[in-house]
């Protein structure tokens, strides 16, 4: 009985180390890549610190408020998170058929000082860093550039695309590249239409993968593609949990 027991358990391991080995091999094995780099790979993470953020903001308190019919500013904030989190993944899913073109797209990413994240970070085949910015605004308000502000509707919101200007100014620091900001629009602006306010371009999210392909075609192909993934991978980590390999 005592050899039987054994056995059994010597068989199990085996069986154990075996599944362990297939799958190192099929996902961590010599050539194979991560997610953000196998093509046709899902893009992961995206809106995944947004939802965290409403998250936290709707306290037991704030959701009693809510039930209640009383109006808190937490919960309206994390009306807010909770929307940018719907446009960071609607503008993720149409980016994917990018990835079978060997596009490589980290979501969500933490920078190295203070409390903003990279939304989501392009890097194509031919080298280039794009940093995008989903925003998911009100489609009744359309975008124009006035008098040098950006407006939509009659808001001026020229200082929301302030941030996207730090994150990509920080990105080309740590990656040594020349990094591209665009704000990619969910909702208020028609799909064929750009806007350039302040060195960043505006696109409607439909148009995005057109987009990124039509600048992609004036840059000078490099062998930097791989390099500058890991390299992104690295410095600018998950910025909440860990992402899907």
């Amino acid at each position: 009985m005592l050899v039987l027991r054994v056995d059994l358990v010597t068989g199990v391991l085996l069986l154990a180390a075996a599944v362990a080995a297939y799958w190192w091999w099929r996902y961590r094995g010599p050539g194979r890549t991560s997610s953000a780099r196998r093509p046709g790979g899902r893009i992961t993470g995206a809106g995944r610190s947004a939802d965290a953020r409403a998250r936290e903001l709707r306290t037991p308190l704030v959701r009693i408020a809510t039930a209640a019919g009383i109006t808190t500013r937490a919960e309206a904030l994390a009306r807010r998170s909770q929307i940018g989190a719907e446009g960071e993944r609607y503008v993720a899913q149409l980016l994917a058929p990018l990835t079978a073109d060997g596009w490589a797209f980290l979501a969500d990413r933490r920078l190295p000082r203070g409390k903003a994240n990279i939304d989501l970070l392009a890097i194509s085949p031919t080298g280039r860093v794009y940093v995008l910015d989903p925003k998911k605004w009100d489609r009744r308000h359309r975008l124009r550039v006035r008098d040098g502000r950006l407006w939509h509707g009659e808001w001026d919101v020229s200082k929301r695309l302030k941030p996207l200007r730090y994150e990509t100014a920080t990105v080309s620091s740590l990656l040594g590249v020349k990094a591209i900001p665009i704000a990619v629009m969910v909702g208020p602006m028609r799909p064929g239409t750009q806007l350039r306010y302040d060195g960043i371009l505006l696109v409607p999210a439909e148009d995005i993968c057109h987009v990124l392909r039509r600048l992609d075609a004036q840059h000078v192909p490099t062998q930097r593609s791989a390099h500058l993934v890991d390299t992104a991978e690295r410095l600018l980590p998950p910025k909440t949990g860990r992402t899907s390999r």
